[in-house]
Order: structure tokens, then C-alpha cells, then sequence
């Protein structure tokens, strides 16, 4: 201990006597390590940190899988939720919940908030209790019991001012008085943290409904059983379906032919989702940051060895041994990397910041992000590794002869050794200019790849549009008459106000993920017996929405007001009549949304229209049927298809949100009740669209110009450290009658020989290493040879500019002047 603190004071006074030295180190090395620390913090949240329920590692999910007709998994309807829970032993219990939205009127304002239908089963299968009252009881699941409401602590807050004799009290949602009997923790947010409230799913187990595919279903294990098990046990009982559905469904044949099985998932797999990939190159970007300022550092503190060559050959000839003497480096360096460790937190802490600003909706968890135990555990680690990193080689190279470096004098170190120092930092400066070059390289595919996706037609025209989602509660407009009554009232309403051009609603806007997903028969495409019909994007709408969006008709009649009356037409997009029709006239086809046994009611196709990117603009053009706004058969024994709650969108001539309060008032005109809500314009939507891939490329173009900049600082250094070891021989070769150009390209060629080899081994390295962006690229080749050809010229570019000031330096030499340089 003793032997260590005189080291820590003997290298506080080193670095104490050389501040530039200090600091530059330092600042680097906070960059490198703050950049990983604040990725690492989000990393840990979303991926690393498990759920915040009790043994979350028995939490699953339960999906089903389908090769025959979909690649990815698909969730469950309540008939055959009631049969998995009725047949499976693996589960000590099973759940579903289904997100959506809940309008809350009463004396404030009336809003529409985030809620998840649940049933009574989740709260005890997360193992969390209300902070207030009780969750649902397996009664208030019944159809017909008592309307219940669990609030979340944030809307309890918010809205209720915190009033504990909330329980038991009424309050308005959806058009119905539910009694509130919960309030949840402030730290629970299940699904997500936008939930506001939880509503119980009515199910009715003597028939539970089978026509809607929509509820997520998660489970606790059993205590003892794997993933395995229980997804071959799942498995075993999906093959039994079959026996809750009529024959004429053919559910066995869907069973046999498209391989349905089940799908058994860790639940934080399904609350991460696709987001993990975009995390983990992130990370694995910040970490070559900090490869590259640990390089940076090792040049300075092997240029900074090079001129303690007799300190280092006194201490040898006093008896210091090589432990000593790399101790003292070592202890130098760890003292660095601390005081980088120390500013980068600080750094992290405002990264973080700015990280949850930007980041786009979707990334689960990010509430949890911060600066914690975790995250300073890791950035000690990675601290003392960058001091390990930087450090070892000045500590391990070979001890000078102290005769031989007392007699140099301070003059520079010639010979083999000198050769071999050169040649470590060469590589250290190579390997710096290796890792920018892929870096940059994956920044350039982000780049070109938001191109592309900005350059996307979508279908539509989204200048000028205000949009909105007008949620009417079924107890105030019971039937589909009032609610058409409404819509078209308000938007006669609408179309009146000046600035307004044009008006229309649907079921679903391009790009919000609205509208269903129906199974369809084309008549001149009969579906084989016991096949399944083919589901296609299924949107109502009201007449003026192709009008507003600026959907081209293409062929065909346009939507009229009639329809509405008396439905019995349909409209198409391009693409699906291209699929079944090509080269003819799809006007005057029919189309029925269930198989024609069950009794379904025909459409006919009066129009044909734009295609339009419905689900995303990375996706090609959805194939969609547009019905009048209009209850939609699926049959005798379901309930038919109608949305009573619709997107509107509204044409302008003047700034859209400027009309925000007229729109606003224009429904509070026919009922004052109902929330206007998620009022915003399409471009904001377009926007939003390609966020992630936007927040990738905004952080991967940091990322790389932070490589290059500490890339092109490495060269500069180790090219301005060669031309002062060579000053004499450049004196010289001037005495001798070598002009200033001569000189110069001798210096610049030092340099381009360096981001040659580097070049070399970057593009050999980007060519391997891009592979992993291929799905968050969109357009865009992981080769490409475009941005691979762009980002090697503008690295060349940046080590010739690096390598160009020491050049001009050495070209100023003045030989006499040289000649006497020690």
C-alpha cells in the first residue's frame, strides 16, 4: 500500500506538470467512455434489466405460428384463450389484454387516454397488487356484471388530484358510469407506459367469441418447467382446436396445412422487440468510439515516453525494476482513465437526456433509463480496461540502457528501437483509421437508407392535412345510423369553415395502423374447400377521404354519398386489382368478407384506387378494400364488423393546426362530450413514420464523426511527432538543395501510406461488418458501393488534411536552424 501511494503521488505531480497533456487525455477518454455509458444505461433498461415483477423469468408469452401463411407470430382470440387455459398444465395461469383507447368525459374536460382491456387474470400473474383498492375479480369478467375501472397513478394523479375516496366512485368512460375499484402502483406500466387505465374483457366461456384475432396472451410457468416443454405441451393442445370450432371452418384442415403450432416466448423478448438490433449496433458503435480515443491516448503516452527515456534510465540505474517502472505508467494511466470516467458519467447523464428526447415512439422501457448502480459498475470496468488499453504498451516496452540514454541527451532515439516505436504507433494510428472507416461506412448505409425511405411515394398527398380521431362511446351512439348521422354531420360542419378545402373519415389512416385485417372471396376466385380466404387491409370510410388525401381514382364510379344508404359497393387499390385482374377491369367484380356458405352478403366493385403504403413506407403498397361506412356481416353467429370510432382528415389551406380550435369547436357544436383527440398533421405522421430509421442515422453519423475528427487528431499527431524527430534529416535534404515541394510530398506521402493500409483493412472490415445493419436498412445494400466509395474518399480526404499541416511545417524548416536542433 505504501508503494502504491507513493506511485499515485508521483504520477498526480507528472500530470499536474503537464496540463495540456492532461486534459487533451482526458477529454478524449470522457468521450470514448461517456458515449458508452449512456448507450449502456439504455441497453441495461430495455434488454439486461429483468421486468419489474416477481420471478419475471416464469413470465412467457403465447403466440401462434403459422409457416403456411405468415412468417411472423399472431396472437389469439378468446375462444381459444378459454380452451389453452381450460387445457394446458404447464401454466399455473393464463391472461390476454388488447390495447386501445378509452374517451373520459365527466366535469373536466373530456379526453381520450391509453387503456388495455385485461382480464382478471393479469394483475396476479404479474404478481403486482393496486397501490389502492383491488384489481378485477373473475365476476366483473362475466358479460352483463358490474362496469369496473383500475386506474393508473399518473391519471389518479393527474386528472382525480390524488383523492384516495376515488374507490367506489363512478366516473364516465366511454359513455359508461364504471366504478372505480383500483389504482395501480406509480411504478407499473403494463403494457406500456402510455396506459392510463385498464377495463376488463367480457368473456362469455359457455361461447367466448372466435372472431376477432387480437389479444396477446402472457403466462406464468409452472415452477420447474422450461420454454421447451411448454411450448411442445402447447403445441400438443393447439392440434386439438379444431374441437371448439363448426366443421364447415374447416379449423383442422388450417391446423394440418399451414403447420399452426404455438409459440412460448420470454415475456421481455415480447416487450423488447425488434428494438434490441438498433440497441445492440448502437452500442457496438460507441464501443469502437472507445477503441479508437483509447488508440488516440496510446500515441500520446508513447510520445510522452519517448521524451522520459532518461528519467526512465535514471530510475533503471537507482535499481528500479521493470515492475516498478510499468507500475508508475500504469499508475498514471488509471489515474487518466478514472478522471475520463468521472466527466464521461457527466457526460452520460446529459446524453441520456438528450437520447429520451429524441428518441422515437416505441422503444420500451425508456422510463427506467438512468444513471444508476449498474451503469456506474460499467463505467468503472470499462474505465479500467480503457486504462489497460493505452497504458500496458508504454508499460511494457523495453527498458532503456541507462548509459545509453544518459549519453543521448535528450536526442531523439535512432535504430532499431526507435524503428519498433515508430512502427507501434503506425499501427495504432492504422488501426484508428480501420475503425472510423466502418463506422462510417454503417453511418453512410443510414444515411443513403433515410434517403431512400424519404423519397418514398406514398400514395397519397400529406401537404396541407390535419388529422384527428373522434371516439364515439357505443352508450351514446348505440347503432350504426347515429354514428353515420354524426360523422356526416360534423363534417358538413367542417367543410363550412374557412380555410377548410375538403373533409373525409375513415376507419384508419395510412401510416397509424388503423383499419382490419378481414379474410375475403373474390367470385372469380372461389376459395378450395377447407382453405382459409386470404385476410386484406379492410378500412370504412365516408365519402370525401380518397378527396382529401389525394387518392387518385382510377377507374370506376367515385364514392357518393348514397353509398352510404344503400352499401353494396366496394373500392379497391391498384395493387389488388393488379393481383386478381391484370390487364382487365375489376369494375362490376364481386367480393364477400366471409366464406359464401356462411351466408355472407356480396359486394360489388365500383372503383378502382391509388395504391397507398398503409402499414409503413418500408413495406410496399397494401392491397385494401375500402366499404362505406356500414355494419359488415361475418356472419350468423358474429357480431358484424363496424367502427364507431374514425380518423378524420381535413384539407387546408392555411397552416393545419391553425384550424385546431375551429375543427375543435365544430364537434363540441353537435355533442360537447367527446374528446378530440391526437389532433397532429399527416407530415407529422409521414415523420414519424421513418423516426427509428431517422434516430439510428442521427446517432450513427454522430458516432462516425466522432471517429473520424479523433481518427484524424491520431494521424495528425503521430505525422507531427515523425516531423520533429526528423527535423535534422529534414535540414538536410535542403542543405543538399531539396525544395520546400519536395519536402512536403515526402511528409504527405508519410501520411497517405498510413490511410492507405487503413483504408485497406476498413473496407475489408465494413464489407464483413455491415451485414448486421441489413435490417434496419431500407433501399439499400449493405456493399453498396456508393457509400463504401464516398466514405473512403472522405476519409482519404480527412488524412490528407491531417497529414497536410505538419507537411507545410516541415516544408518552413530552415536548414541552419535544423542543424542545430537537438
Amino acid at each position: 500500500m505504501d508503494s502504491l501511494f507513493r506511485h499515485v503521488r508521483a504520477a498526480l505531480r507528472k500530470l499536474r506538470r503537464s496540463p495540456t497533456f492532461t486534459a487533451i487525455t482526458i477529454v478524449t477518454l470522457a468521450i470514448g467512455i461517456g458515449a458508452n455509458s449512456a448507450i449502456f444505461s439504455v441497453v441495461h433498461a430495455v434488454l439486461i434489466q429483468p421486468l419489474p415483477y416477481s420471478e419475471p423469468g416464469r413470465l412467457v408469452g403465447v403466440w401462434h405460428t403459422a409457416p403456411g401463411i405468415s412468417d411472423d407470430p399472431f396472437v389469439l382470440a378468446l375462444n381459444t384463450f378459454v380452451f389453452y387455459r381450460q387445457q394446458n398444465r404447464v401454466f399455473e395461469d393464463m391472461g390476454v389484454y388488447a390495447s386501445s383507447a378509452a374517451s373520459l368525459t365527466g366535469s373536466e374536460m373530456p379526453e381520450e387516454v391509453a387503456a388495455t382491456e385485461v382480464t382478471a387474470s393479469i394483475f396476479p400473474i404479474l404478481r403486482v397488487a393496486p397501490q389502492l383498492g383491488r384489481g378485477f375479480s373473475a365476476e366483473q369478467e362475466r358479460p352483463g356484471a358490474e362496469p369496473a375501472v383500475v386506474l393508473s397513478h399518473g391519471l389518479w394523479t393527474r386528472r382525480f388530484g390524488a383523492d384516495p375516496q376515488i374507490l367506489g366512485q363512478p366516473i364516465q368512460v366511454d359513455g359508461v358510469a364504471r366504478t372505480v375499484v383500483g389504482v395501480m402502483p406509480p411504478d407499473f406500466h403494463f403494457p406500456a407506459a402510455a396506459t392510463q387505465l385498464w377495463l376488463p374483457i367480457e368473456i362469455d366461456t359457455a361461447n367466448p367469441d372466435r372472431s376477432y384475432w387480437r389479444y396477446t396472451c402472457i403466462a406464468r410457468l409452472r415452477p420447474g418447467i422450461g420454454l421447451a416443454t411448454a411450448g411442445a405441451e402447447l403445441s400438443a393442445v393447439v392440434k386439438r382446436l379444431s374441437e371448439i370450432y363448426p366443421d364447415p371452418e374447416g379449423m383442422a384442415r388450417f391446423i394440418e396445412t399451414n403447420g399452426m403450432a404455438a409459440a412460448v416466448h420470454p415475456l421481455q423478448d415480447d416487450v423488447v422487440g425488434e428494438v434490441s438490433g438498433v440497441l445492440r449496433i448502437l452500442l457496438g458503435s460507441v464501443g469502437v468510439i472507445l477503441l479508437i480515443a483509447c488508440a488516440n491516448v496510446a500515441n500520446l503516452f508513447l510520445a510522452r515516453a519517448e521524451g522520459r527515456r532518461q528519467e526512465v534510465a535514471l530510475r533503471t540505474a537507482l535499481g528500479a525494476g521493470r515492475g516498478t517502472v510499468a507500475g508508475a505508467f500504469l499508475t498514471e494511466s488509471t489515474i487518466l482513465a478514472l478522471a475520463g470516467g468521472a466527466l464521461g458519467l457527466g457526460l452520460a447523464a446529459a446524453a441520456i437526456r438528450v437520447f429520451t428526447a429524441l428518441a422515437p415512439p416505441g422503444i420500451p422501457r425508456l422510463h427506467e433509463v438512468g444513471i444508476d448502480g449498474p451503469v456506474l459498475a460499467f463505467t468503472l470496468v470499462i474505465s479500467l480496461f480503457s486504462s489497460l488499453l493505452f497504458g500496458v504498451m508504454p508499460a511494457l516496452r523495453r527498458l532503456p540502457s541507462p548509459a545509453l540514454a544518459l549519453k543521448e541527451g535528450g536526442r531523439h532515439a535512432s535504430g532499431t528501437g526507435g524503428r519498433a516505436r515508430h512502427r507501434a504507433r503506425n499501427l495504432l494510428v492504422v488501426a484508428q483509421l480501420t475503425l472510423a472507416l466502418v463506422l462510417s461506412t454503417g453511418s453512410g448505409l443510414m444515411v443513403r437508407s433515410f434517403q431512400k425511405l424519404r423519397n418514398v411515394e406514398p400514395g397519397f398527398d400529406s401537404a396541407g392535412l390535419l388529422t384527428l380521431r373522434l371516439p364515439l362511446p357505443e352508450a351514446d351512439y348505440p347503432g350504426s345510423a347515429e354514428t353515420v348521422a354524426f360523422y356526416q354531420e360534423v363534417l358538413e360542419r367542417i367543410r363550412a369553415l374557412p380555410g377548410v378545402e375538403s373533409a373525409g373519415a375513415a376507419s384508419g389512416l395510412p401510416l397509424t395502423g388503423g383499419g382490419n385485417m378481414l379474410g375475403h372471396t373474390f367470385e372469380d376466385f372461389p376459395i378450395p374447400a377447407g382453405e382459409h380466404q386470404t385476410n386484406y387491409r379492410t378500412v370504412l370510410t365516408v365519402p370525401g377521404y380518397f378527396e382529401t388525401l389525394g387518392i387518385p381514382l382510377l377507374a370506376g364510379r367515385p364514392f357518393e354519398s348514397a353509398d352510404l344508404e344503400q352499401p353494396g359497393a366496394v373500392w379497391v387499390s391498384a395493387s389488388l386489382a393488379n393481383r386478381f385482374w391484370p390487364g382487365q377491369s375489376p369494375i362490376g367484380k364481386r367480393v364477400i368478407s366471409i366464406p359464401p356458405a356462411a351466408g355472407g352478403v356480396w359486394y360489388t366493385i365500383a372503383g378502382v384506387v391509388g395504391d397507398v403504403r398503409f402499414e409503413s413506407l418500408e413495406e410496399e403498397a397494401t392491397q385494401i378494400i375500402y366499404y362505406p361506412l356500414a355494419p359488415l356481416s361475418l356472419g350468423a353467429d358474429a357480431e358484424p364488423l363496424f367502427n364507431s370510432t374514425l380518423d378524420l382528415a381535413i384539407r387546408t389551406s392555411v397552416p393545419p393546426t391553425s384550424l385546431t380550435r375551429a375543427v375543435s369547436s365544430a364537434v363540441w357544436s353537435i355533442d360537447a362530450s367527446l374528446p378530440v383527440a391526437d389532433v397532429r398533421t399527416m407530415e407529422e405522421i409521414v415523420t414519424q413514420a421513418s423516426a427509428r430509421t431517422a434516430f439510428t442515422m442521427l446517432l450513427l453519423v454522430i458516432a462516425a464523426g466522432v471517429a473520424l475528427v479523433l481518427g484524424a487528431v491520431g494521424l495528425y499527431g503521430v505525422i507531427s511527432y515523425l516531423v520533429s524527430q526528423r527535423t535534422q534529416e529534414i535540414g538536410v535534404r535542403m542543405a543538399l538543395g531539396a525544395d520546400r515541394g519536395r519536402v512536403s510530398r515526402m511528409v504527405l506521402r508519410q501520411g497517405l501510406v498510413l490511410a492507405l493500409v487503413g483504408l485497406s483493412f476498413g473496407l475489408a472490415g465494413a464489407f464483413a461488418v455491415t451485414r448486421l445493419l441489413t435490417s434496419v436498412l431500407y433501399g439499400v445494400s449493405p456493399t453498396d458501393p456508393l457509400t463504401f466509395g464516398s466514405v473512403s474518399l472522405l476519409l482519404l480526404a480527412i488524412t490528407l488534411l491531417a497529414s497536410y499541416l505538419p507537411a507545410r511545417r516541415a516544408a518552413a524548416v530552415q536548414p541552419l536552424e535544423a542543424l542545430r536542433h537537438e
